[in-house]
């Protein structure tokens, strides 16, 4: 009897926690945001597989084209909770992805069996095309009595005003001037620009056009769009290309010329289509020159397109590789049709004057050497299984096709498909030549007239001259061949435009005479050297160990082999213009994307917090940010200064939000309860230094910089006193101390982590750049007497005057290393004790921030 109670009593509690679980699922909280993240994406406004919507419960119940999915009140007839509980790979939804977690799919059973229930007023999702972000940009009105100079101010206000927010005052003199010069040129301000009485404004404009601004945001702009130096195995270039810097001086000398950003950005991607001919213009390519990937094209292309979408418009297209993005309206064809504007396009090295070896030099550049190779969808994103039944064509994602320019072929001049007739090239590879056979010549005359040698050069040596001689020799006739063939080639394009180009024919005709008949002139030479060789072949019959090798070098004369390894090949005459069809429709104005990313990049790194957190990605996953309409403003405000930079910055260090101070010292309790996040910018963000800007601090305070400004990568060497900028920066390769403070991943960094761990005071404590600046900046700071020192050294290294506190302490610390130091009795003490102090303050938590 007591066991069959004991028996009903656990079928009541079953059934009671059962109702209990049943009355406790709640559609809002526990179904909803399960089908939002995990099914809508394939069963909502922005497509509806299987004519099946689910963003609201009354959609879910009213089915698709195969019925409903789910009956109220009975979940064994709802084929919903089958597919999701399937075993089947190819029947269990979401297709290709992690199954629902089992305490998901009972929440889901419950709340079908307890009837469905869920808000009347339920709204579905919204259009996808109606995403703020994809909205074209609009001026909004400036708030009332607001200008142009205080428009950042005046939004902002709106806001805090909403929320009775009181803002924080300016800050100190001395920590908003560091805060400007590290911000705008990555140095902190001397000494004498801290005690600069002249008006602020005036101080801006001269920071934003000094070359140190260029360099400063140049290595912001190459950590976006991925700057590394070539890396492989050995001598063997597997990523990127080889004297990738001429991009990195193009960036940097774009930024002090002020260069516009929609201008940067058609030369990045179409240079060689924009101003066909014109070497600086062709270095910015090496922005797609950067994603060459030896061993697979379809990797190398995926990086390409990837990157592009995320660093100039914020859309994350390679979601759409293997299928239809799941949130954005961008299908599985547009991530194709967008490749196809890539497809013909190869990376080369152009010469540079004075240089033959482009081992040595080179401009790393892209051009389109495949114009008809065709673009197939890959089935599943997979390349081995490519759809080849249909040729993709060219085109940017039909959501914004509206506005795309037409693709236009464009006409090279001779001087891009044929660099070889490029007056510097000629020059260089005739003055080499002219040099080896010289060379050769005078060693033959000196092998020739002292038989038998005392101590004459190796004959081996002497093959080897002559042999490179030889090469040149070919280089030259390779010179004349080449131009001989470009002109005379039964190219139907060039003879539509032999017209347009006889006078440069006509040049070309010239400077070919010209080297024929000095190519005669060195014939002759050689001619002569091959007489000499005959005859001391015959003075040399009875030493055969002689002989022999002479015998060698005269045959290598007689049969020159052809040698075109360092001189430039011939191109096509004609690129496809769909780089600079896509570069024009990126940077029109009527595209939503581009000035908005751009703000919100620049504003990141002024203010430390973006206005939109999703950086790369503006697309549905990226929310209304809170500040949209001083975003549109900045966007409207920089596109109709021509994209300038310059115009940008001057805006946001000028207004007084940039200039707060950024600490809660004596903020209102009110705001800081209201806005502790600071979301309404009522103080400013303080900030870590980036890597580079630690490193190159240490080197201005101590006088050590070197202010050189360009050229190629730096060896890793602790001994270098130039901006860390000029370092090498690829995998294989890392400065350490720039790589201990979250350096920028070659391979994606929209925006630097600021990780906090115990190896950074260690580095700044240890590092031997950090102690043997101390010193330099020991020595540099005078001071009459230590209490003077002390308060030089606080203004020189943290932009500030030292505390009571801290002065006392400093103080204190200098006289227990001056006991320390009358132990020793040696010379330059106070040097020494100084220089501890300084070391002590390159480690303070106010040097390696931006407050």
């Amino acid at each position: 009897m007591m066991v069959r109670i004991g028996h009903g009593i656990g079928l009541l509690a079953w059934a009671a926690a059962q109702a209990v679980a049943l009355a406790e699922v709640d559609y809002v909280r526990d179904i909803k945001p399960v089908l939002r993240e995990r099914c809508v994406a394939c069963h909502g406004a922005l497509k509806q597989q299987a004519g099946l919507r689910i963003d609201t419960a009354a959609q879910l119940a009213a089915g698709g084209k195969n019925g409903p999915v789910a009956v109220a009140g009975q979940p064994e007839q709802s084929r919903l909770l089958a597919r999701l509980a399937s075993k089947d790979p190819e029947e269990r939804m979401p297709l290709d992805a992690a199954p629902l977690l089992p305490e998901q799919i009972a929440a889901i059973r419950e709340w079908i069996a307890s009837g469905m229930i869920a808000p009347s007023d339920e709204q579905g999702e919204d259009d996808p095309r109606n995403h703020w972000a994809f909205q074209q940009i609009r001026r909004p009105a400036l708030p009332d009595a607001a200008t142009r100079e205080t428009a950042i101010d005046a939004f902002l206000e709106l806001k805090q005003a909403k929320l009775g927010l009181h803002v924080q005052p300016e800050a100190e003199r001395g920590i908003l001037m560091r805060r400007l010069y590290l911000d705008l040129t990555g140095l902190p301000p001397t000494v004498e620009q801290l005690q600069d009485a002249r008006p602020y404004a005036e101080i801006v404009e001269e920071l934003l056009r000094s070359p140190q601004h260029g360099e400063r945001w140049a290595r912001h702009w190459m950590d976006i769009w991925r700057y590394t130096d070539w890396y492989g195995l050995g001598a063997q270039l597997r990523n990127s290309q080889k004297h990738l810097w001429h991009w990195r001086d193009w960036i940097i000398e774009s930024l002090v010329a002020d260069k516009g950003y929609d201008r940067m950005i058609q030369e990045m991607l179409a240079g060689d289509e924009l101003v066909p001919g014109d070497a600086g213009v062709v270095r910015a390519t090496g922005y797609l020159a950067r994603n060459y990937y030896l061993f697979n094209r379809t990797t190398w292309l995926d990086d390409t397109i990837e990157h592009t979408g995320k660093a100039f418009l914020g859309l994350t297209l390679n979601c759409a590789k293997c299928h239809d993005h799941k949130y954005d309206p961008i299908a599985m064809v547009d991530y194709y049709n967008f490749r196809a504007i890539f497809e013909p396009h190869q990376v080369r090295l152009d010469p540079v004057p004075g240089v033959i070896d482009f081992e040595k030099d080179g401009i790393p550049r892209v051009f389109d050497n495949h114009p008809n190779e065709p673009t197939h969808l890959h089935v599943r994103g997979d390349p081995a299984h490519p759809d080849k039944s249909v040729a993709i064509k060219p085109a940017v994602p039909s959501l914004f096709a509206s506005f795309a320019p037409p693709i236009v072929p464009v006409s090279l001049p001779m001087s891009e498909w044929a660099p070889g007739s490029r007056d510097h090239v000629q020059r260089d590879h005739l003055a080499a030549a002219r040099a080896k056979i010289q060379t050769a010549l005078r060693e033959l005359d000196a092998s020739t007239s002292r038989w038998p040698p005392a101590s004459a050069k190796p004959v081996k040596l002497l093959e080897a001259q002559v042999a490179s001689a030889r090469a040149e020799l070919a280089n030259l006739e390779a010179v004349i061949a080449a131009d001989r063939a470009a002109l005379t080639a039964p190219d139907a394009a060039l003879v539509k435009t032999a017209a347009r180009r006889g006078k440069e024919m006509r040049v070309a005709q010239t400077k070919l005479e010209v080297l024929t008949q000095e190519l005669a002139n060195d014939t002759k030479k050689l001619a002569a050297a091959r007489k000499a060789l005959a005859a001391a072949e015959k003075d040399l019959a009875r030493n055969d160990s002689a002989y022999t090798p002479l015998q060698g070098t005269k045959k290598a004369l007689e049969t020159p082999e052809h040698n075109e390894k360092s001189y430039p090949a011939i191109y096509p005459s004609t690129s496809t213009g769909r780089r600079l069809m896509l570069a024009r429709w990126i940077t029109v104005r009527e595209n939503p994307l581009t000035a908005r990313v751009a703000v919100n990049h620049v504003w990141t790194r002024h203010f430390g917090e973006p206005l939109v957190e999703t950086v790369f990605d503006f697309g549905r996953q990226a929310p209304r940010p809170e500040h949209q309409d001083l975003l549109d403003w900045l966007a409207a405000e920089f596109m109709d200064s021509g994209w300038s930079f310059r115009h940008l910055h001057r805006l946001i260090v000028n207004s007084a939000a940039y200039r707060r101070t950024s600490t809660n010292a004596g903020a209102d309790p009110a705001t800081l309860a209201a806005d502790p996040t600071n979301r309404l910018h009522w103080r400013a963000f303080p900030r870590r230094m980036e890597s580079q800007v630690i490193r190159d601090s240490l080197l201005s305070l101590a006088g050590a910089l070197d202010p050189a400004v360009g050229g190629p990568p730096l060896p890793i060497d602790r001994e270098s006193r130039r901006r860390g900028i000029y370092f090498v920066h690829s995998r294989d390769e890392e400065e350490r101390l720039l790589s201990m403070f979250d350096n920028a991943d070659i391979l994606q960094c929209y925006r630097r982590s600021e990780s906090v761990v115990p190896q950074h005071a260690l580095a700044m404590a240890n590092s031997a750049l950090s102690l043997d600046m101390a010193e330099k900046i020991a020595r540099r700071i005078q001071g009459t007497d230590r209490e003077t020192f002390v308060g030089a050294t606080f203004a020189q290294i943290l932009g500030r005057a030292p505390n009571r506190e801290e002065r006392a302490a400093c103080q204190a610390y200098c006289e227990e290393l001056s006991a320390l130091e009358s132990v020793r009795s040696a010379p330059d003490s106070e040097v020494r004790i100084r220089a501890r102090l300084v070391h002590a303050l390159l480690n303070h938590n106010d040097f390696i921030t931006i407050r």
